[in-house]
């Protein structure tokens, strides 16, 4: 069969023209047996007696004649050819309905479809790398117009879906470019001294073994971010304080390199977390901070309680944040007035890890005053989040 008679419309076409001529010959067929019967019981003939007088050798002698018999000869004569003239005119009819109906069908069809080929059309022209068209259809909220929507809307879904593959492709080959260099120039330094003695080599597989950590740590961020999901781990109670006090250990060394003060303020709390993650997300801010603080100046790290809810925070002196880049900052590898991505995954994963522990993450920042960033967590496994408000906001905030 050709492709026009495989088509849909095709199809939808001879529907509607047999749906048409089977409907038109009920109707034909209808008319015509009501009236053929009409005319069958209905008398039309009458009986006339004709009287001829005929004179005779003995008078007059009258003849009657009935002519009954030739009038209804007549009458079924008349009603059998109107019979036949409408049984062939219907049967005209017919014959030319069925190809009528058949293109006007087609026109319909393919005026009804025009919308599903629109669909098609954007479909064909779409291409892995260019998701960005849409259909866009006008009209009426009919069910074609919902289809296109819903289409559409998948679109959107598979745009931000490849969007995020190729950050994500970017972050990893980001985060493992530098220390996959510093491994190359360390074990590069140590090869090419044929003098070097055991303690400059030992320091270099030191240097070699720190990135190697660094870097499977940073892998296993990246899986878990990939995956949206915080690895599983047994939750039980964690004192921040203490918490705040092993992540300030943690990077005295990058901060002192930097001429950076650490500074340790509010009072001690207790939740109920995963210890591991918690340390993650708030080492993840307190990093950031280290390397984007000013040289020389003060970071202040915290905790505290504020009714249900547990913060912790990380101030800085940094170039701060303006208002309307505070929600971009916790997506992966945010640019920010064009300079290559400074928030990395930690704001990413440390608001998924707050998230998973039924609590957030704010920031409050001003271009040119500094950020703090504050997580906060529910004290008991399980409370309902409630989301910090303004005010209490600025609370944590002077505690800080």
């Amino acid at each position: 069969m050709p492709a026009w008679a495989r088509s849909i419309r095709f199809r939808m076409a001879l529907v509607y023209s047999l749906a048409v001529f089977v409907v038109g010959a009920i109707v034909t067929g209808a008319v015509y047996w009501g009236l053929s019967r009409s005319l069958q019981d209905e008398p039309v003939a009458r009986e006339i007696v004709v009287t001829r007088l005929t004179p005779t050798r003995r008078g007059l002698t009258v003849e009657q004649r009935t002519l009954l018999a030739e009038y209804v000869s007549v009458e079924q004569l008349v009603n059998e050819r109107t019979l036949d003239n409408l049984q062939r005119f219907s049967l005209w009819a017919l014959g030319g309905l069925f190809p009528a109906s058949l293109l006007i069908g087609w026109v319909v069809a393919g005026r009804a479809l025009r919308p599903i080929e629109r669909i098609a059309g954007v479909a064909r022209e779409i291409e892995t790398t260019d998701l960005s068209r849409r259909i866009e259809l006008e009209g009426p909220e009919d069910e074609l117009r919902r289809l296109a929507d819903t289409f559409d809307a998948m679109l959107d879904r598979l745009e931000e879906g490849a969007e995020e593959q190729r950050r994500f492709i970017e972050d990893t080959s980001h985060e493992l470019k530098n220390p996959l260099a510093v491994m190359a120039t360390s074990l590069d330094v140590a090869l090419g001294d044929p003098d070097a003695d055991p303690e400059s080599l030992r320091r270099a597989a030191q240097v070699v073994r720190r990135t190697v950590d660094r870097t499977a740590e940073r892998v296993d961020e990246l899986v878990m971010y990939a995956r949206r999901e915080v690895p599983a781990e047994e939750r039980g109670p964690v004192e921040l304080r203490a918490l705040v006090g092993e992540v300030m250990d943690e990077y005295a060394g990058a901060a002192a390199a930097r001429n950076l003060k650490l500074e340790q303020v509010g009072a001690p709390v207790t939740v109920t977390a995963g210890r591991d993650s918690v340390k993650k997300a708030f080492g993840n801010l307190v990093d950031n901070a280290v390397r984007l603080a000013p040289v020389g100046s003060t970071i202040t790290c915290g905790c505290g309680r504020e009714g249900e809810r547990a913060w912790l925070s990380v101030e800085d002196e940094g170039p701060g944040i303006p208002p309307e880049h505070h929600e971009l900052v916790f997506r992966r590898s945010w640019r920010g007035s064009g300079e290559p991505g400074t928030s990395g995954l930690g704001l990413a994963i440390a608001r998924q890890v707050a998230q998973a522990h039924g609590g957030s993450v704010e920031v409050a920042s001003a271009e040119g005053e500094g950020s703090k960033f504050v997580i906060w967590l529910p004290v008991q496994a399980g409370s309902q989040e409630r989301r910090a408000s303004t005010g209490s906001s600025a609370e944590a905030r002077s505690a800080g």
